[in-house]
């Protein structure tokens, strides 16, 4: 008996002995692979930021060409201007990108990207040297977004002169968002257009901001107007009036957010609709 015990003793602990060397090769083939797979994507990352880069000093052309940006998918913001909003992926690092044209000719861009957290510090480093060719990046690795033609997506449409309210540009181009609405989304955070808006609107610019590019911010204009009529001069009405029923003519479908739904809707159903703030 004593003997049997013995026996399934040393069974035992021959198969433990031999399931944690199973174990540990596994686990060292698992690091392996991981170590190889991050080997990779850093030659393809890094090599295709030297590409892009090399683009981007030789024409805004060459950038989208490299970005593989296609003629697809844009945006109808009115009055002759549309915005594609897209990105490209490559290793583990993705580069995205919102384009203003102006009658099919490109005006304006905005291109971002991120170097990510869980990356080590060696890795991060690495990320950042080779992203300062282009990219402004601080210390804590935080990449700020590149922008070209901000001057022409900054001027507002026919009908107002220019101003050079620093504030009031921030809303007067598409790249703050294009969605219409308050809090959206499945976390119901206010949308960062929204936050913006809120921000610079006051009687003075309300008229101006009418006359965005950015339809959204557009409308935003319009429900501020309608909810703050008594604040309003007669004067001011009457010209807001007449440039509201010019945007209530542009046969335009805009994006608009309630709850967690993102939809189309057409501008002048909207306007009715704000039309009734309380």
């Amino acid at each position: 008996m004593n003997q049997k015990k013995v026996n399934l003793f040393q069974y035992n602990t021959t198969r433990n002995f031999i399931l944690i060397i199973i174990v540990l090769g596994i686990c060292n083939i698992s690091f392996s692979q991981k170590t190889e797979v991050e080997k990779y994507y850093v030659r393809v990352d890094t090599l295709f930021i030297s590409q892009l880069t090399e683009a981007y000093k030789k024409s805004t052309e060459e950038l989208l060409k490299t970005l593989e940006v296609k003629n697809d998918r844009r945006e109808n913001l009115g009055f002759g201007y549309q915005l594609k909003e897209s990105g490209k992926g490559v290793g583990s690092i993705s580069f995205n990108y919102k384009i203003l044209y102006y009658k099919n000719e490109v005006i304006a861009y905005e291109l971002s990207t991120y170097i990510k957290a869980n990356k080590s510090r060696k890795l991060k480093k690495l990320y950042k040297e080779r992203l300062s060719t282009m990219f402004e990046v601080n210390d804590d690795y935080k990449v700020e977004p590149i922008y070209f033609g901000l001057d022409k997506a900054n001027e507002p449409l026919d009908g107002i002169e220019k101003r050079t309210e620093n504030k009031s540009t921030d809303l007067i181009n598409p790249f703050a968002g294009i969605i219409f609405g308050n809090r959206c989304g499945y976390g119901m955070s206010v949308l960062n257009n929204r936050k913006l808006f809120d921000e610079i609107i006051k009687n003075e610019n309300c008229e101006y901001l009418l006359y965005s590019i950015n339809p959204a911010t557009r409308l935003m204009a319009v429900e501020f107007y309608y909810c703050n009529l008594t604040n309003f001069s007669e004067n001011q009405k009457k010209s807001i009036e007449l440039r509201i029923e010019e945007l209530k003519k542009v046969p335009l479908l805009t994006r608009n957010c309630y709850g967690c739904i993102v939809g189309s809707e057409l501008t002048e159903k909207t306007i009715t609709e704000l039309k009734n703030c309380r």
